[in-house]
Parts: structure tokens; C-alpha cells; sequence
């Protein structure tokens, strides 16, 4: 009996060296795999389209459209409906500032909190664009109950830690897009 495998030992030797051999796929691992696929690559079909029909990237559409349905808001109220932190929400604001999407104003009721509202550039290139795929991903987390998020969420942070993802700040899906329309509707590049 001095020779049986302990397996929760074998895949934390696994997880520290990713080299090492691990067993063939099982049915739920393939599925598990498929199912994170098919979600990023709605993602990125979903900014593609964002940037061929209003030449924004698939993160500053998802922030625009965020903005439209909050109204008037701060940063930080728009990072909350967004689920995304704060620093990134604001690279993306900043590059919609940049180009004339997004205004920045004192706030009516408080002078001292900046509020961002959508310009008529930023309204008319929502008229024209596609739903942004985040959008739909946080109904659908939206629809499942409590219970299930919070199961969802830990084996998610248990395959990120196990597979050795390193832990940085995450910014939105495509943030980082190539192409964003200027207020005078000529194309440039954004990748700063």
C-alpha cells in the first residue's frame, strides 16, 4: 500500500511544475474549456464588430453604453456597473475624453465630485453600434442565483491560481483596442 498516489498531492506538484504530465482531458475539463471559449470569442467578435462599424474597441463601446444607461455619473459609479476596477474604467474614460465621446463636468449637487455624461459624438455612435458582448455576459451572471455566483466565482479564482495566472489588477476585456473614432469621425490609433 506504500506506493498508492495521494492525487491532491500529485496536482499541487502539478501546479507548481506545468510541465509535468498530467492525465487526457475528461468530458467535463473539455466542456469546461469549450464553454470559456465560446464566451471569449464573443468577446472578441463582439469588439471586432464594435470597431468595424463605430471604431471602438469592444471595452470603450461597453463603457459607453454604461454611461448611457447610468446617466450622469462618476467614475466610480461607473466601474460598479461595469464590475471592473476603478484605474481601469478610467484608462478607458480618459481615451473617450480624449476624442470627444465623454465629457467631465463638476457635478450639479456637489462641486467637488466630477461627473462624467455622454456628448452628442458619444450618442451618435451609440445609435450606430452593437450591443457590447459584457453587456450581455453580466445579464446572463445576473440571472443565476446567489448560490451558484459565488460557486462560479471561487472555481474560477481556484483555475486561475492553479494554472498560475498571474494576480494583476484585470482591466476590461479589449481594452487595449487598436482603432477609436475622433470626434471628427476620422479613424486613429489609440495604444497607449
Amino acid at each position: 500500500m506504500g506506493d498508492q498516489v495521494n492525487p491532491r498531492r500529485t496536482r499541487t506538484a502539478r501546479a507548481r511544475d506545468p510541465g509535468a504530465a498530467r492525465p487526457a482531458a475528461t468530458e467535463e475539463m473539455r466542456h469546461a474549456l469549450n464553454s470559456l471559449r465560446l464566451i471569449v470569442r464573443s468577446l472578441r467578435v463582439s469588439s471586432r464588430n464594435a470597431e468595424q462599424q463605430v471604431g471602438l474597441s469592444g471595452a470603450q463601446l461597453f463603457v459607453l453604453q454604461g454611461l448611457s444607461r447610468q446617466g450622469p455619473c462618476s467614475v466610480n459609479d461607473l466601474a460598479a456597473y461595469t464590475a471592473t476596477d476603478q484605474s481601469s474604467v478610467s484608462v478607458v474614460v480618459s481615451r473617450l475624453v480624449a476624442h470627444g465621446h465623454v465629457k467631465r463636468a463638476p457635478s450639479k449637487k456637489d462641486r467637488r465630485r466630477v461627473e462624467l455624461s455622454l456628448t452628442p459624438s458619444g450618442r451618435a455612435l451609440l445609435a450606430a453600434a452593437p450591443e457590447a458582448a459584457q453587456e450581455r455576459l453580466l445579464g446572463a451572471l445576473s440571472q443565476l442565483e446567489r448560490s451558484e455566483l459565488a460557486a462560479l466565482a471561487t472555481l474560477l479564482g481556484k483555475v486561475v491560481e492553479l494554472a498560475q495566472v498571474p494576480r494583476e489588477s484585470p482591466t476590461l476585456f479589449f481594452e487595449e483596442g487598436p482603432v477609436l473614432v475622433g470626434s471628427k469621425g476620422s479613424a486613429s490609433n489609440v495604444r497607449k
